[in-house]
């Protein structure tokens, strides 16, 4: 096995396109590895409902290597099976070779948190909110007139850990509030290491969003 490789236990996004073409995106988890690159999936949830995919279809596996950053690799379905404890899963052959995902690919998560924005000097321009982070950057809340290109320091906290990231707008645009703007910031010299811990928290986002799901009445 590669570096790169999957792991058992690991978190992971499966993405499934539709006859439409439309790509639904679903959390799931490695719970097995066998011979010949064949993993045992946890079934995929839907509000309450288990994710239908038919043998002999592939979806796209996406993972996260705490060193290396985010991969994919494309599965096809073998067979759906259960458990010694009746658990549905899915075992599905690797049938691609693992690639790398590119920085522009990251997922974002709709999050809105507490956010400290400063010049490079260190003066604190605005306290203000997030309105999505991925593992490339953040789009926030503003009633400054940035203009783009700009370099800024973010200042935030995820769970108990706290990052002082430079970034640079990209973006601005315009709501319907009065005098406030989203602006979309690129995260620039960014250690791998702090941005593998954003990625890693929104996938742990994702999943707890997917399993309150399972408990909802929609």
């Amino acid at each position: 096995m590669t570096s790169n490789y999957p792991k058992i236990w690991q978190n992971v996004k499966l993405v499934k396109t539709k006859i439409t073409g439309e790509m639904e995106e679903y959390a799931s988890k490695i719970v097995g590895i066998e011979e010949n690159d064949i993993f045992l999936l946890e079934t995929p949830i839907k509000q309450t409902q288990l994710v239908l995919l038919i043998n002999g279809s592939v979806v796209n596996m996406i993972y996260m290597h705490e060193n290396l950053g985010m991969y994919s690799v494309d599965l096809e379905v073998v067979e759906k099976i259960r458990d010694d404890n009746n658990i549905p899963l899915v075992r599905a052959k690797k049938v691609s070779d693992i690639r790398k995902i590119q920085r522009r690919n990251f997922f974002r998560l709709l999050t809105s948190m507490d956010i400290a924005v400063r010049k490079i000097n260190g003066v604190v321009v605005e306290n203000t909110k997030t309105v999505d982070i991925s593992g490339g950057g953040i789009r926030l809340l503003s009633k400054q007139d940035f203009e783009i290109n700009d370099i800024v320091r973010l200042d935030f906290q995820l769970e108990s850990k706290e990052f002082s990231v430079d970034a640079k707008v990209v973006k601005i645009d315009y709501t319907d509030v009065r005098g406030t703007k989203e602006v979309s910031l690129q995260f620039i010299d960014i250690l791998e290491k702090d941005r593998n811990e954003i990625i890693r928290f929104i996938f742990d986002k994702q999943r707890e969003g997917i399993k309150k799901g399972m408990f909802s009445n929609e």
